[in-house]
């Protein structure tokens, strides 16, 4: 595969390494979405005892998946770009929080990390509506 990607492709972070310089992190979208839907199916098939073991994975999952994308922004100078990135990973999240939303419903009681997942998708729109 050559070195050039699909714009939309995936969040890149550009991290000072001290005597190395700097040291490149790209995430792909798809293997983001592919590990998503893995957790996901997991949170299905998992018993009451270990269902807000597992919804709060996901919420730490989609919380550092918000946080790589601020940083992918932080230095972008094209506007666009930074709102491509604020569409696609607020796509990742909003699929996941209406599909842990539907799940949630079979499950009885209060679920304190659904609550989370619910603001990080807020924020993600925020952040989309700051650069669309």
């Amino acid at each position: 595969m050559s070195g050039q990607r699909r714009s939309g492709a995936g969040l890149t972070v550009r991290i000072a390494s001290g005597k190395m310089g700097f040291v490149t992190l790209t995430l792909e979208f798809s293997d983001l979405r592919s590990d998503n839907e893995k957790a996901l199916a997991q949170l299905s098939r998992t018993t009451e005892k270990e269902f807000d073991a597992e919804l709060g994975e996901i919420a730490n999952f989609l919380l550092s998946l918000y946080r790589f994308a601020v940083l992918a922004v932080r230095g972008k100078e094209e506007i666009e770009r930074a709102a491509e990135v604020w569409r696609e990973t607020l796509e990742v999240i909003d699929r996941a929080a209406r599909q842990v939303q539907a799940v949630s419903a079979r499950h009885p009681g209060v679920h304190p990390s659904l609550d989370r997942i619910l603001e990080i998708r807020h924020a993600a729109s925020d952040m989309l509506a700051l650069y669309a």
